[in-house]
């Protein structure tokens, strides 16, 4: 015969359970508040770290990208107008006379040439006198330059007709530690090709096949980029007084025989 206790144990198992699972009504303690807390904010860190990278090396990737376009389109620009050279003749002095020569002069900092092609695209000037000169910014750092503008018939070399102070110069290549221009000369029987330092059409009598352009660039961490352009100029020397064709020597004469197959 069972105990009235043990028979009010089995009338009321609910109150046994509560009494079993009365620790787990209890919340979080003060030390694993702190732990959750730590972690989270441990992988905030690390996850803030990984974004930041991230932006840095994507920014880094944009400017690169971006220095190197910049970079192409200027190369492609000094190529078409260099490439683009016209074998104007300078001008004689009728009092003095003198040799005829094409109009191109070049040294190891500077060239001047006549291009068909302009940088200065909305002035569109028709022939253009260009001029390429080294010269250095306000920090001290080398950098390349293009002055141009139409051309008049002028000969650079006996008229000064550029303005080296000309605030629309245009910039073409910048940080430069070393710059050199070299000239091709094609060579004639007495003399060998060659690449030359400085040209000098009065006294050679004609242009140079091709322009090479040897740089060494700066770049933004301090780097050190060679860079060389070799442009081929097609261009011969064009002296109307010497290849001059009378446009009405193609006309029929009145008393010409007529050719009876033109009938």
């Amino acid at each position: 015969m069972s105990s009235p206790r043990s028979h009010g144990d089995v009338r009321n198992p609910q109150s046994a359970i509560r009494n079993d699972c009365g620790g787990a009504e209890h919340g979080f303690t003060l030390l694993e508040m702190l732990i959750a807390v730590t972690i989270v904010a441990v992988m905030a860190v690390a996850l803030w770290a990984v974004f930041r990278i991230s932006v840095d090396s994507w920014a880094k990737g944009t400017q690169f990208i971006d220095a190197n376009q910049r970079q192409r389109s200027t190369f492609d620009l000094v190529k078409k107008q260099v490439a683009s050279t016209f074998g104007a003749i300078a001008p004689i002095d009728l009092q003095t006379g003198g040799a005829i020569y094409p109009i191109f002069f070049g040294s190891e900092t500077s060239v001047q040439f006549i291009s068909l092609n302009s940088l200065r695209f909305q002035d569109s000037p028709g022939l253009t006198m260009v001029s390429y000169d080294l010269v250095r910014d306000p920090r001290g750092d080398q950098m390349l330059v293009e002055h141009e503008q139409q051309y008049l018939g002028l000969d650079p070399i006996r008229d000064t007709i550029f303005d080296r102070r000309d605030d629309r110069a245009t910039t073409l290549f910048d940080n430069l530690t070393e710059f050199t221009f070299e000239y091709f000369d094609p060579g004639t029987v007495d003399r060998p090709s060659q690449w030359v330092r400085s040209w000098d059409a009065r006294d050679i009598g004609q242009m140079p096949v091709a322009i090479s352009m040897t740089m060494i660039v700066r770049d933004s961490k301090g780097g050190l980029l060679n860079r060389q352009l070799v442009i081929p100029i097609p261009a011969k020397p064009n002296d109307p007084r010497l290849s001059f064709n009378n446009p009405f020597n193609a006309r029929p004469q009145p008393n010409a025989p007529i050719n009876p197959r033109s009938r």
